[in-house]
């Protein structure tokens, strides 16, 4: 694990830590780095904005991040990269998890010294972001469910019978608008 991306909460300064910048997108795609699934296909470096502040017992880590990757359109299964954006928001106090938690509390219990690893958060909160069906844009024709021609690129050609179709019907009701 890299220095700069694991932090200890116990001893952080009062005045906190922030961050504005650019993790590597191979950083993020290397398997030797941390316990999180790598995130692949990126296309760019990930771009994270991140404070780290202390108040009475609770750590907040909060932040916004943005990046794209390579993903294949749910309509037309064209590749494009898809853009992408969140936020991190964390709360950590530092002593070990009671053994009945029934506070409710949003709170992660990190027994001290309160080692986080920076890399992990990050590709967590893509993760959890994750969209599973994704558009190239929101104007795109999708394929032909006849023929599969991407309708984008070209004009179906194909003959569209629908009369063994069990909703055929439908298309002559005339509906009072």
């Amino acid at each position: 694990m890299q220095g700069k991306w694991l932090v200890t909460l116990q001893g952080l300064p009062s005045a906190g830590r922030s961050w504005d910048t650019d993790v590597s997108q191979k950083l993020l795609q290397d398997s030797g780095e941390g316990v999180v699934d790598t995130l692949q296909g990126l296309t760019s470096d990930m771009h994270w904005q991140l404070t780290l502040e202390h108040a009475d017992e609770v750590f907040r880590l909060q932040g916004r991040w943005q990046g794209s990757m390579t993903r294949r359109c749910c309509r037309c299964n064209v590749p494009f990269d898809w853009q992408m954006q969140g936020k991190t928001e964390r709360d950590y106090q530092l002593r070990q998890a009671p053994y009945d938690d029934e506070s409710g509390s949003e709170c992660e219990f990190i027994a001290p010294p309160g080692n986080i690893y920076l890399l992990d958060i990050l590709r967590e909160d893509v993760w959890l972001a994750w969209q599973a069906d994704v558009v190239c844009s929101e104007s795109c024709k999708g394929l032909c469910s006849y023929c599969g021609c991407n309708r984008n690129t070209r004009a179906c050609q194909c003959e569209q019978k629908n009369s063994g179709h069990p909703f055929a019907a439908l298309a002559a009701l005339k509906l009072d608008a």
